[in-house]
């Protein structure tokens, strides 16, 4: 097995152990039925070296200034787990439209949000990432209430030309995880701009609740689509989508947002 495809397995188990927060869960389940497109925006800041803890209380404390503007927005923190690259802060908000960015710019300039930040955080920050994407509410099952300390992500990268047919497969695979009743949480949402990624977010309370469950989903699939045969040609044809895979682990920052 190639690492594409052990990747690739290993993504569509985590799809069905179960994206990013509280804040995007309550508004997923506000906006069913909606049929404008809702956005999610996420910032990793990278600090200087040797400045991560200035970089924390920085962005606590600007964090603070936002929620005395009354800022529209709830942001989350992160930090991620795996790898080599642990020193970052993920930070996250979604729920909101097209339009919203435009209003949410406005409120930003009208109340210095951006100066502020630069005078309490930005001499502790190497560089930063920005990402816009649309969440995906039609094939994610995240209820409004979940509660959670860690979320994987997984990011898949499409080949040319088969977005249509991921979109086709993604759809089979929620509705059979859905009608199946299967007992977790997962959100995806599609990158606007760059590669194109597709990502998925499985929130889960402790370490403990990232173990394989008893029942693997083959099973379940095979059961909704009542052939082993179909259900092992979708799941293959799931894996052909994808020309990389990568997977981290993000743990909630509840102590940057006091």
């Amino acid at each position: 097995m190639n690492k594409l495809t052990r990747g690739i397995a290993l993504t569509t188990g985590l799809l069905f152990l179960g994206l990013w927060s509280a804040t995007v869960a309550a508004d997923q389940h506000k906006a069913k039925g909606a049929q404008q497109e809702m956005l999610a925006e996420m910032w990793v800041m990278v600090p200087k070296k040797g400045k991560m803890s200035e970089l924390e209380q920085a962005m606590q404390e600007h964090l603070k200034f936002r929620r005395s503007k009354q800022d529209p927005r709830e942001w989350r923190f992160y930090s991620p787990v795996l790898g080599s690259k642990l020193e970052r802060i993920g930070v996250r908000a979604g729920g909101f439209t097209w339009k919203d960015m435009d209003s949410y710019r406005d409120w930003s300039m009208e109340n210095g949000v951006s100066k502020h930040f630069q005078e309490t955080a930005g001499e502790y920050l190497d560089h930063y990432h920005h990402y816009l994407s649309v969440e995906d509410y039609a094939n994610s099952h995240w209820e409004p209430d979940v509660e959670y300390r860690y979320v994987g992500v997984t990011s898949y990268t499409p080949k040319m030309g088969h977005r249509q047919a991921i979109e086709k497969d993604k759809k089979m695979l929620a509705d059979a995880a859905k009608a199946q009743k299967w007992p977790y949480h997962w959100a995806f949402s599609n990158e606007v701009g760059g590669r194109g990624e597709m990502t998925l977010a499985v929130p889960y309370k402790n370490w403990g609740a990232m173990a394989p469950p008893e029942e693997k989903f083959p099973a379940l699939l095979t059961k909704h689509m009542g052939s082993e045969e179909k259900a092992m040609e979708l799941m293959e044809r799931w894996s052909s989508h994808f020309e990389d895979i990568h997977y981290n682990i993000w743990a909630l920052r509840d102590d940057l947002m006091e």
